[in-house]
Formats: C-alpha cells, sequence, structure tokens
C-alpha cells in the first residue's frame, strides 16, 4: 500500500504543496460557528476581488492560497462539476457566507472552470433542502451560509476520503493490468 501510495502522490505531483487545510478553513469560523469579522477595513485588492459578502482577513488570505496554487486550474472542469458540493461547502465556509454569483466568480478565480449557474444554483438549492446550507433571502440575492460547519465539513472530508479510496482502487488495477499487459506481451515473444 505504501508503494502505491507513493507512485499515486508521484502521479499527482505531490512535490508542489497544497497550501490550504481543514483547519485554515475552519480558523475562518470560531467554535459557535459565527464569522470571526473584524472591524478593520480590507486591504485595496482584497475589495476589489471579494466585493459582495464582507470577508475577514483571515478568508482573504484562504482564498489567496487557492488561487496562488497552479495545480487547481489542472483540474478538469468535468471533475470541478462532478464535486460541486464539496466545492461550494469549502467555498461558503472560507467566505462565511456567500450568493451564488460570489460563488461562481471564486470558482471560476480558483479552478479556472466557468460553470453556468444552471450548474451551481441546483446543487445550493439541493444543499440548502437537505440542512446543510441555510439560505437568506436579501431584496437581489441570496446568501447561503453554514448552519453547523462541522457537519459540512464532515461531508467533504467523506467526500474526499472516498476519491482518495476509489483513486488507491483504480490504481492498484491500473498496476495489476500493466503487469498482466506486460507479462503477456513478454510470454508473446518468448514464444
Amino acid at each position: 500500500m505504501d508503494d502505491l501510495l507513493e507512485e499515486l502522490t508521484a502521479d499527482i505531483n505531490a512535490d508542489a504543496t497544497i497550501s490550504v487545510t481543514v483547519s485554515d478553513l475552519e480558523s475562518v469560523i470560531d467554535s459557535n460557528g459565527a464569522s470571526v469579522h473584524d472591524d478593520q477595513p480590507h486591504d485595496e485588492g482584497a475589495a476589489q476581488r471579494y466585493t459582495d459578502t464582507p470577508l475577514t482577513d483571515d478568508a482573504v488570505a484562504t482564498i489567496d492560497g487557492w488561487l496562488d496554487n497552479d495545480q487547481l486550474h489542472t483540474i478538469s472542469d468535468e471533475i470541478v462539476t462532478e464535486h460541486i458540493d464539496a466545492i461550494l461547502l469549502l467555498l461558503i465556509a472560507a467566505r462565511d457566507g456567500a450568493c451564488g454569483k460570489e460563488l461562481l466568480q471564486d470558482i471560476r478565480r480558483v479552478f479556472g472552470t466557468d460553470l453556468s449557474p444552471g450548474t451551481v444554483y441546483p446543487h445550493l438549492s439541493d444543499l440548502a433542502d437537505d440542512g446543510i446550507l441555510e439560505m437568506q433571502k436579501l431584496s437581489k440575492r441570496k446568501v447561503y451560509r453554514l448552519p453547523d460547519p462541522d457537519a459540512a465539513f464532515t461531508r467533504v472530508d467523506h467526500a474526499a476520503d472516498q476519491l482518495l479510496l476509489f483513486s488507491f482502487v483504480l490504481k492498484a488495477a491500473l498496476t495489476d493490468c500493466k503487469a498482466n499487459q506486460s507479462q503477456s506481451h513478454r510470454s508473446e515473444t518468448d514464444e
């Protein structure tokens, strides 16, 4: 299993570190699940990039870490779409609330993926129906928040564990197939 893990991490270029962890996201939210806001104005660049929902300095730093990660731009649009629920939950956690337009912009910035509102909004609605998100209607938009950040993080953690397990199984099957193919090819050339 260790060899498989080494091979998998080599394949995904583990030498380049991903700077965001769940603890980075959890630092945005205090123990009561409330935003850790300060009354200090944000720098000019942050205000231009995140205009609708006020962000803490920690949230800006977290999202900036994602923006600086070139590996995230190599993930295909199909994979981003397939795992949109987890992505939305993490973006909402980092922002401590967001409207759909902001989430679409964040997905574009972080992953380089342009998703349509018709792709994202039904997922937001489903997550709200499941109680994972809380939706607040304002005059011209809906703001989504995490009523229970721990439940959202558990859901994302479970999804990540499933993806890792699936990757290991695929990698093991690929290794077996290559070995069988190579052995079969050697048998044919020996005859």
